[in-house]
C-alpha cells in the first residue's frame, strides 16, 4: 500500500510538471523562475504570470492573426482564460498532491502545502474544509465548510465561463477551434 501511494504520489507530480512547465522548458528554462523566492517543484516551474504569457503568445501564430491591435484584444482575453484555467488545474493538482505532501514531510502538509509546493496559493476554503477533516469538526462545521468550498469552486468556474464567453465573442470560427483544440474552451 505504501509503495502504491509513493507510486500514485509520483505520477501525480510528473502530472502537475508536464500540465505547468512543458513550454517553459522547451525554450530553455522554467519561466525564469529558477529556485529562488520559492522553494520545491513551484520554483522549478517559474512565475505564473510568465508561464501564462508564454502559452498565449505561443498560439498567436496558430490563430493567424498578424494585426497588433488585433492581437492585443485577443491576447488580454486569451490571457485572463488561461490565468484563470491554469489556477484550477493546478488547484487540482494541490488536492491530489496534499495527501503525498502529508506522506513526504511527515506531518499533515494539507492542501495548502501541496498549493505552496507547486507554486501556486493555497485555497482558503479548501484549507478550511481540510482543518475541519482534520481537527475532527462537528457535522455542522464540516458541512459549513463544505457549502463554503463549493461556493468557492462555482464562483471560480462561473469567472472561467465569463471570461471565455468574452474570448469567443472576438474570435472567428476557425480561432475558436484552435483555442478550444488547445484547452481553453469547452
Amino acid at each position: 500500500m505504501k509503495n502504491f501511494k509513493w507510486l500514485s504520489g509520483l505520477v501525480t507530480l510528473s502530472l502537475a510538471f508536464a500540465l505547468s512547465g512543458h513550454k517553459a522548458v522547451a525554450q530553455g528554462g522554467f519561466g525564469g523562475g529558477g529556485m529562488g523566492g520559492r522553494g520545491g517543484f513551484g520554483a522549478m516551474m517559474g512565475d505564473p504570470a510568465q508561464r501564462a504569457q508564454m502559452q498565449v503568445d505561443s498560439l498567436r501564430e496558430s490563430l493567424a492573426v498578424t494585426n497588433d491591435a488585433e492581437w492585443n484584444i485577443i491576447s488580454q482575453l486569451l490571457l485572463k482564460v488561461v490565468q484563470l484555467k491554469s489556477e484550477q488545474s493546478i488547484a487540482e493538482i494541490a488536492r491530489m498532491a496534499a495527501p503525498m505532501m502529508a506522506m513526504m514531510g511527515g506531518g499533515r502538509g494539507g492542501m495548502g502545502g501541496a498549493a505552496n509546493f507547486l507554486g501556486a496559493q493555497p485555497d482558503p476554503s479548501a484549507d478550511a474544509l481540510q482543518q475541519a477533516l482534520d481537527g475532527n469538526g462537528t457535522v455542522a462545521q464540516v458541512k459549513a465548510a463544505l457549502a463554503k468550498f463549493r461556493e468557492a469552486r462555482k464562483q471560480k468556474q462561473a469567472a472561467l465561463a465569463k471570461a471565455q464567453d468574452a474570448l469567443k465573442e472576438v474570435l472567428t470560427v476557425r480561432q475558436e477551434a484552435v483555442v478550444a483544440l488547445a484547452g481553453y474552451l469547452e
